[in-house]
């Protein structure tokens, strides 16, 4: 193999495939960096049974060929090799070789006959637009379990309609669902699936840099389903989980009592603030007036805090207690200047969503539009 690539190229394209590198690999193999040089250019990749990542980067291939290089080590080198210097990486039978501007590295080669054979992308199931897709995402993300107990908890569900994709994750505490614009490549594209939120939030973040993303539904024989995700050079795939997403759409049934609307940056900043007096497993209290919002923590017997802030309650007054990490982690994942939070009762869940649409009380039945962003929270004792 005989290879010349710009430095700036080569770390870029390491970084997508790194992101596969396991921390602790069930076998060593498993912990190297594949790349494979032909007339396309270099190619990139890793794989760890689970998650799959590759790119393919434009190269000066002088001689083709394939090797297996300690990844984290190749990661770290390319990283710290001078910037706007071209970079040669050649290798014989025992180790590859990299120089860049008067450095010279020499790596030992694994195995590459013992390492598995990556899965191939399923069939493209439609495309969506990288940037909305890395933000739906992201909002929805915050809402996954971090403890693999219940391994359906840490997973985000994608949901594919013939124009829509549904996102949707819980922790049982809170439920975040977001509603994204695609395009189906199929004639029947409704179907359902469970992807770990980290793997996925991961991808799409490094992917919303480009234009497209395509989207892939399949199975390999005897393993679980597999989800691809492409866009450019630039590939990807996570095993699902093979588990039943919780029924989450009866908890917006709920009546509602009350919408209060309110400015989001303010609402953020003022609850940092009264956050700092809040001791483990403590709630701030929220209690809305017709024009002002009150928020408070912390005990008579402890520290104790309040700010006030300006804000339009339709309905009666209301007082409710939030985990205060849960409610910012929502608030924040709101792209609009101005919030919304419908209530049903102080112990029933909470709707945070974004003010897209007028609010009007008619008969008990409130206009509150239908917002692509829905973050639900459940109240806490202490109200």
């Amino acid at each position: 193999m005989k290879v010349r690539i710009e430095r700036d190229l080569l770390a870029d394209g390491i970084a997508w495939a790194a992101r596969a590198l396991p921390a602790r690999p069930v076998v060593p193999v498993l912990a190297g960096l594949r790349l494979t040089a032909s007339a396309e250019g270099l190619g990139v990749s890793a794989y760890n049974y689970e998650v799959s990542a590759g790119i393919e980067v434009a190269a000066d291939v002088g001689g083709p060929g394939e090797i297996l290089v300690p990844g984290r080590l190749f990661a770290d080198i390319a990283r710290t090799l001078p910037r706007e210097h071209p970079v040669e990486i050649t290798a014989d039978a025992t180790k590859a070789r990299v120089t860049c501007a008067g450095s010279y590295f020499a790596l030992p080669l694994l195995p590459l006959d013992d390492y598995p054979a990556t899965p191939l992308l399923p069939e493209t199931a439609g495309t969506v637009a990288a940037a909305p897709f890395a933000e739906a995402v992201a909002q929805v993300a915050i809402a996954a379990a971090r403890d693999e107990s219940l391994p359906v908890l840490t997973a985000i569900r994608v949901h594919l309609t013939h124009d829509t994709l549904v996102l949707a994750a819980t922790d049982r505490y809170r439920l975040a669902v977001r509603r994204v614009p695609w395009q189906s490549a199929t004639e029947d594209p409704d179907r359902t699936a469970l992807v770990p939120a980290k793997v996925l939030a991961d991808i799409a973040r490094a992917a919303g840099s480009g234009a497209d993303v395509r989207l892939a539904l399949g199975s390999e024989r005897g393993r679980r389903g597999l989800l691809g995700l492409s866009g450019g050079a630039r590939h990807a795939t996570s095993r699902l989980l093979d588990n039943e997403f919780p029924a989450y759409e009866w908890l917006f049934a709920n009546e509602t009592t009350a919408v209060a609307t309110i400015g989001t940056a303010p609402l953020i900043e003022a609850l940092k603030r009264v956050s700092l007096v809040v001791t483990r497993n403590s709630p701030v209290r929220l209690s809305f007036g017709r024009d002002a919002l009150r928020i408070a923590a912390g005990t008579t017997n402890e520290a104790e805090a309040a700010a006030t802030l300006p804000a339009e309650l339709a309905g009666e007054p209301v007082t409710v207690a939030f985990n205060p990490v849960h409610l910012l982690d929502g608030l924040t994942a709101l792209r609009a200047p101005t919030a919304r939070m419908l209530f049903s009762g102080p112990t029933k869940p909470t709707v945070l969503t974004e003010d897209t649409a007028s609010t009007e009380n008619a008969g008990n039945t409130w206009n509150t539009g239908d917002p692509d962003y829905r973050y639900l929270l459940m109240p806490m004792r202490g109200a």
